[in-house]
């Protein structure tokens, strides 16, 4: 296994961590548990849960009860998170995390699910930050950090505004440009640096044809080439794969097995190579970021790249709800003048105007779904 400081720690981290989003069978809490426990021993220390994730904080309180045996000589740590935006729930969500994971302290504890800094600022005014360094002085947490699905720049601003010792973001071969400045800020200020959905939400192993410009050598996955993008870059510490099973954990540990310095000329040309073999999907690079009627157009154009890639409408709504925090009901998707400014701006001329159409159509239509199939439920 890889390690690294983690920002301006003493902690050796992994380069691979576990993401404890994607158990396969969560109905058998021992099995999964297993798979944590199989994690920790071929070297992974870095295991990231959150209250929300299903039984995810339970089914690593069971592993952790025997890692626990060995934590003196093989350390490990825990990362889990808050999206509460006031000091009382903040606190209530820390004791509910503590026992179920059967833990007296959180190494990694985040300020959960930023997506916009009004938001940051917000939960900063109500105390909530405050309340995490409560948390710290009482010995609850050892780090505060943050996660955040906010632009680059917007990163770099908060990360300026507090010290955060650690920041998680999401971070692949296919949305680098969106978020790259957040990851120059995080390791000019010696800032902590864990990644996550570093294969696109699945969508890069599941268009391994799509993504084969990211192979460096023969005989490597799509998969580890990913990986490798990943581990290359010396500002990340972590990169966080939500393992499912077994077969999901060996490709990611032969990944660090099979690893090699990559040239900068190299990682150059994969960057380069995202234009030339993506070039009908968003590249992230935001410049269409300033519509008049305030919506977050690569928000949308990110969860239409995944649309595209899968040619499942849901996998467009799943993207928008779940990572954006935008549901289909949102007017965001509606309030759409066609005044052509995106468009204008766009680096790449993408039909931008029509595939906020799109995506809005699909909204309507899972929507009218869901009426119906309540209707015929009642």
């Amino acid at each position: 296994m890889i390690y690294s400081k983690y920002g301006s720690t003493d902690v050796d981290v992994s380069a691979i961590g576990f993401g404890g989003m994607r158990f396969d069978s969560k109905a058998d809490l021992d099995r999964c548990a297993e798979l944590v426990k199989s994690a920790y021993d071929v070297g992974i220390n870095y295991f990231d849960t959150a209250p929300a994730y299903p039984r995810s904080e339970e089914i690593f309180g069971i592993a952790l009860k025997e890692m626990q045996k060995t934590r003196g000589t093989k350390p490990f740590y825990i990362a889990t998170k808050s999206a509460k935006a006031n000091p009382a729930d903040v606190r209530r969500d820390i004791e509910t995390s503590l026992k179920k994971l059967n833990l007296d302290y959180i190494d990694f504890y985040h300020l959960w699910c930023i997506i916009t800094v009004e938001e940051y600022k917000t939960r900063r005014a109500n105390g909530v930050l405050a309340e995490f360094e409560k948390l710290k002085s009482e010995g609850l947490i050892k780090h505060i950090c943050i996660s955040t699905h906010m632009t680059g720049a917007d990163v770099e601003d908060v990360l300026k505004d507090y010290p955060f010792e650690g920041v998680l973001l999401g971070y692949s071969a296919m949305n680098f440009p969106y978020r790259d400045q957040g990851l120059q800020a995080a390791s000019d200020l010696n800032r902590g640096l864990v990644v996550m959905n570093p294969l696109g939400g699945g969508l890069i192993p599941q268009n391994p044809e799509r993504f084969g410009f990211l192979k460096t050598k023969e005989n490597q996955t799509v998969t580890q080439a990913a990986l490798h993008f990943l581990i290359n870059d010396k500002r990340i510490n972590v990169a966080l794969v939500g393992f499912s099973n077994h077969d999901h954990l060996n490709e990611a540990v032969q990944a660090i097995e099979t690893f090699a310095p990559i040239p900068d000329s190299r990682i150059q040309k994969i960057r380069d190579s995202l234009s030339d073999s993506l070039n009908e999907m968003c590249t992230s690079c935001c410049y269409c970021d300033k519509c008049p009627q305030k919506i977050p157009v690569p928000k949308l154009m990110d969860a239409y790249n995944h649309y595209m890639l899968s040619g499942k409408p849901q996998d467009a709504i799943d993207r928008l709800r779940w990572h954006w925090s935008i549901p289909p009901e949102s007017n965001l998707l509606r309030i759409c003048t066609e005044c052509g400014r995106c468009e204008i701006d766009c680096t790449q001329k993408l039909p931008i105007i029509e595939r906020i159409k799109e995506l809005c159509a699909q909204a309507d239509k899972y929507l009218t779904e869901q009426n119906e199939k309540k209707k015929n439920e009642s």
